[in-house]
């Protein structure tokens, strides 16, 4: 299945849109060439090519798939206990009729298993995985971050073209021709208003949104959760509450094992989408019982 569709390369000029709108008609018209000027291009122009670095990876990379003849090792108690299921069988694929390793699911839309899989996304037309996780959760990092920046930008430069528009209605003029010379001028500055309040109508509901998905991502990392296994926690503490016992993630390593289970270990490289992969194989991972 190709990767690139009309979703993917909408996404792109979307990304592309807002940057440039809001470079040529809010920074400059503001800042022109002055320090802060220059500030603001620079760290929306970094944040924004990190996002689309970050978002072509989470397209193009591979979620992670079952390598080919694997099989769970009976030996391996730890890894039997990880792989069990509540009627005591090891997990198996009935669709890839393959057994299927510890947090690994089949999805109906790439049609096989994919490792420690999260959610299939058709924003990114694939599936968000264990080969793709940290790059799909720097993606949502950068382009919040880059979205909030614009949306503050925009914002502060239509309230500036507020005030000056209250500034001219309070002025009259008495010669006719200053009247047409102002008006011939407004044309273009109409066309440019307009490019700016589309900018805004997208960037608005994009920012909510995209702010309300990372702060969904983030606590999924802080406890080392998928989406899948999350509603999978839910069921599971409502049927261990009414057996009176509690539930415990059994992947929580702790906070620091838990960023560097998703980030990797290299503080240095979390800000980074190198390597791609979060930490590990996909295949097996520690539990909470194993770091105690």
């Amino acid at each position: 299945m190709s990767k690139m569709n009309f979703t993917v390369a909408g996404v792109l000029l979307t990304h592309a849109f807002i940057y440039g709108t809001v470079v040529a008609c809010v920074v400059y018209p503001m800042f022109e060439y002055s320090v802060p000027g220059v500030m603001n291009v620079g760290v929306l122009s970094i944040n924004t090519a990190m996002a689309i670095v970050c978002y072509i990876l989470s397209v193009f990379t591979d979620p992670g798939k079952v390598p080919e003849g694997w099989a769970c090792d009976p030996e391996d108690e730890q890894v039997v206990t990880q792989v069990k299921k509540k009627g005591g069988g090891v997990r198996f694929c009935q669709k890839c009729q393959l057994p299927k390793p510890p947090r690994c699911h089949h999805c109906r839309v790439c049609k096989r298993c994919v490792l420690r899989m999260d959610h299939h996304c058709p924003w990114v037309n694939n599936c968000i995985g264990h080969g793709n996780y940290k790059a799909f959760f720097l993606f949502l990092l950068y382009v919040t971050a880059a979205l909030v920046h614009a949306l503050v930008l925009l914002t502060m430069h239509a309230m500036q073209a507020l005030q000056k528009n209250a500034l001219k209605r309070k002025m009259r003029f008495n010669i006719r021709g200053r009247l047409v010379g102002e008006a011939a001028k407004s044309t273009g500055v109409d066309v440019w208003a307009f490019v700016q309040g589309v900018c805004f109508t997208v960037t608005f509901p994009l920012t909510i949104g995209l702010v309300l998905l990372l702060g969904w991502h983030v606590y999924l990392v802080v406890c080392n959760k998928t989406t899948i296994e999350y509603h999978e926690g839910v069921t599971a503490k409502i049927k261990a509450a009414k057996t009176g016992q509690a539930y415990k993630h059994p992947y929580d390593l702790g906070l620091c094992g838990n960023l560097h289970a998703v980030l990797g270990a290299n503080l240095t490289q979390w800000m980074m989408p190198v390597p791609v992969a979060a930490e590990g194989d996909g295949l097996t991972f520690p539990s909470g019982i194993d770091v105690l």
